[in-house]
C-alpha cells in the first residue's frame, strides 16, 4: 500500500470493466475495488467513488451500483461510505463526470484512481487533464496481467483521447464536455445516445 498520509485524498475513485449477465463484476473489476477498498481502510480517503453506466439490456443495474455491492456486501464497506457514479461510458466519463458530478460541487482537492496496474498510465493521463492542476491526481495500481494485446489496446486508446482533446486546455470544463459531446462516439450519439 502506498506511505500516504491518513486523509491524503478527498476520495478514491475506482475505475470499471465489465460485469456478467447476473451484474456480476469480473475479477479484473472485483480486483479494482478491492484495491480501492484497501486504500479506503487504511484512511487514504473519506470515501469510494464506483463508476460506470448500465450498459447491459439483459440486467437492470449499473455497473457503479454493482461496484458498490461487491465493496459492502463482500468486503463490509459502509454504504455511507461508498458513492456511485452511473453516468460513464468509459474512462474518459469517468474523469470528466466524477469531476463535474463529484469533485467541482464537493470541493475536492487531490483524488486516488484506482484502476489496473496496465490502465494506469493512460488513467493518469486522462484524469490529470481533466482534473487540470488544480486538484491533485494520482492512480493506485490493481494487480493485472499484461499482454501484448492489451498494450497495443491502450496504446490505441490514449492516441484516440489525444487526438479527440488536442487543442483543449487542462481542465477547461466547459471546453473538454462539450468535446466529449460532439466529438467521442461514446456520447455523441455515434455509438450510444448523445448525452
Amino acid at each position: 500500500m502506498m506511505h500516504l498520509a491518513p486523509r491524503a485524498f478527498s476520495a478514491i475513485v475506482v475505475l470499471s470493466n465489465h460485469m456478467d449477465e447476473k451484474g456480476q463484476i469480473n475479477e479484473e473489476t472485483q480486483e479494482r475495488v478491492r484495491t480501492g477498498v484497501a486504500a479506503l481502510k487504511d484512511g487514504l480517503a473519506p470515501v469510494l467513488v464506483t463508476c460506470g453506466w448500465a450498459y447491459r439490456d439483459d440486467v437492470d443495474i449499473s455497473i457503479a451500483e454493482a461496484m458498490a455491492r461487491y465493496a459492502t456486501e463482500s468486503l463490509s464497506v459502509d454504504s455511507a461510505k461508498v458513492i456511485t457514479e452511473r453516468s460513464p461510458r468509459d474512462t474518459v466519463g469517468e474523469a470528466v463526470f466524477t469531476k463535474k458530478n463529484l469533485a467541482r460541487p464537493l470541493n475536492w482537492h487531490s483524488v486516488l484512481v484506482a484502476t489496473s496496474a496496465f490502465h494506469c498510465l493512460r488513467a493518469l493521463e486522462i484524469f490529470s487533464f481533466v482534473y487540470g492542476p488544480t486538484i491533485q491526481v494520482e492512480v493506485l495500481p490493481a494487480k493485472s496481467e499484461m499482454s501484448a494485446a492489451l498494450e497495443a489496446s491502450e496504446a490505441k486508446s490514449l492516441a484516440a483521447f489525444r487526438s479527440t482533446f488536442d487543442g483543449i486546455k487542462p481542465g477547461d470544463d466547459d471546453a473538454i464536455f462539450e468535446r466529449l459531446r460532439e466529438s467521442h462516439p461514446f456520447y455523441n450519439g455515434a455509438v450510444y445516445p448523445r448525452v
